[in-house]
């Protein structure tokens, strides 16, 4: 690590240990590969929030650049806006370290713009999407000379995060179109309490970076919120791009509505429809090719796809690729390499809630990521969408059948279906006329855990099954 960076450490020390919450920042860190679990355990197994803070600092005084850039980041990220500003001033420009961790050719430049800005650094275990990062990048360059709005959507755990982050490691596409900075946010399911204190911490990262000058107070509202944050991109930012980064309410991108340059991940693509701009969409596929999905096992476990035993296949396409399922047994299967069987047989059975493990993911479990995104339905969609358990593995319907189902016409039936398709909890084959409907093997579980069987659903069912 840099002197000047170990030195700002050893300065800002006690007032570090004092106010950190080391837990909350160390998942961060895990997931930007420069913290072990195993020393994450150290950490943790300290008696207090203090011994454990001081633990935290005692281990990142070890270990180099990177590892105080992520510690930084971590510190954004988790609205520890004036602790983080304590470290911006001494924060690594170069680090050889973390060039590493980027994409090749990565520059000086581009890493500055992407350490400022928050951006995530790529996971320890990645596997390229070619196809997918060029799409997003194309974007991209479309919102080089315009304002508007690209977004990656997609159903839980298909990549979305990693990939837009990844899109943003290319020295040309960050020089050319937002030389003045990417600013990455986190966001999530929130309230307007909670969004504002996003909003407070985004304002406070972007005055921040204007050296020499005194950060005004914070907004106090969303209202005041957005009107700064407007001030601080047009006039000071004026060709950046600002990242949100899991958004689940349109009410968030009315508060980000700025005419500025924005990319967003989601599940739900229709939540620009209530934005003004340029708007172009990204949609992330559900699963990995079978030989990009191995190779994130072999990269967990031995090392080479070739040596990868039989069950390595079947858990890819029990899953279908899912990026997040087979990461999360990549990372069990590493700390168990004898539980091959144990997690296909899980797989086979939808026992999803024994497959989980603790990440920087917010989800530590499978039926927990796919539950989230059921429960942000209305209520009257939920009802309907339970109905949806007579769908059979791998078997396509037409809406003509839901029809029959719901009691409803053909066409408010496929208004139905359009909202799940849009949150991403049903897929739709174009290729056919009419349209068929059908789910993904993950939504089966959650979908099964929330049906509520009575008498008229039962009624239901025969009636839809004598079609």
């Amino acid at each position: 690590m840099e002197e000047r960076a170990r030195s700002c450490l050893l300065r800002s020390r006690s007032t570090l240990v004092k106010d950190i919450k080391a837990s909350y920042l160390m998942d961060h860190m895990i997931s930007d590969g420069v913290l072990s679990p195993d020393e994450e355990e150290v950490v943790l197994g300290k008696s207090n929030r203090k011994e454990q803070a001081a633990a935290l600092l005692e281990v990142l005084l070890r270990k180099d650049n990177r590892a105080y850039i992520s510690f930084y980041n971590a510190l954004v990220r988790e609205n520890y806006g004036d602790l983080a500003g304590i470290l911006h001033n001494d924060l690594p420009l170069v680090s050889p370290e973390a060039e590493k961790s980027f994409a090749d050719g990565c520059t000086s430049f581009l890493q500055m713009k992407l350490s400022e800005g928050g951006v995530p650094q790529r996971p320890v275990v990645f596997v390229k999407r070619p196809e997918l990062l060029n799409q997003i990048q194309k974007k991209l360059y479309q919102l080089q000379n315009t304002s508007g709005w690209v977004t990656v959507y997609g159903m839980a755990g298909s990549g979305k995060s990693v990939m837009a982050s990844e899109a943003l490691r290319d020295h040309t596409l960050v020089s050319e179109c937002f030389p003045d900075g990417v600013h990455w946010l986190s966001v999530g399911q929130l309230d307007r309490p909670d969004l504002l204190v996003k909003m407070q911490s985004l304002c406070f990262r972007l005055d921040q970076n204007q050296s020499g000058e005194s950060c005004p107070r914070p907004p106090s509202t969303i209202e005041e919120a957005k009107e700064r944050l407007r001030f601080l991109i047009l006039r000071r930012y004026p060709r950046s791009l600002l990242i949100l980064d899991d958004i689940w309410d349109s009410v968030v991108l009315r508060a980000f509505d700025i005419q500025c340059r924005v990319i967003i991940t989601t599940r739900d693509k229709s939540l620009t429809d209530s934005v003004s701009g340029l708007r172009l969409d990204v949609p992330v596929d559900s699963g990995l090719e079978e030989e990009k999905a191995l190779e994130i096992l072999s990269l967990y476990t031995i090392g080479k796809v070739q040596k990868l035993p039989d069950q390595a296949l079947s858990i890819v396409r029990e899953c279908k690729g899912s990026p997040l399922v087979v990461s999360l047994i990549g990372a069990l299967l590493r700390e168990f390499p004898e539980r091959w069987d144990y997690y296909l047989r899980q797989l086979q059975k939808k026992q999803f809630k024994r497959i989980r493990k603790s990440s920087s993911y917010d989800y530590e479990a499978l039926d927990q990521a796919m539950d989230a995104s059921i429960q942000v339905l209305q209520e009257d969609y939920k009802e309907l969408y339970r109905d949806l358990t007579v769908l059979e593995k791998d078997v396509k319907i037409p809406a003509k059948v839901l029809s029959v189902l719901w009691n409803l016409e053909v066409e408010e039936v496929e208004d139905v279906l359009q909202e799940f398709v849009n949150k991403s909890l049903l897929f739709r084959d174009c290729n056919q006329r009419p349209y068929l409907y059908y789910l993904h093997d993950l939504h089966q579980t959650p979908l099964k855990c929330i049906a509520k069987p009575c008498c008229r659903q039962s009624r239901r069912l025969t009636r839809v099954r004598s079609i």
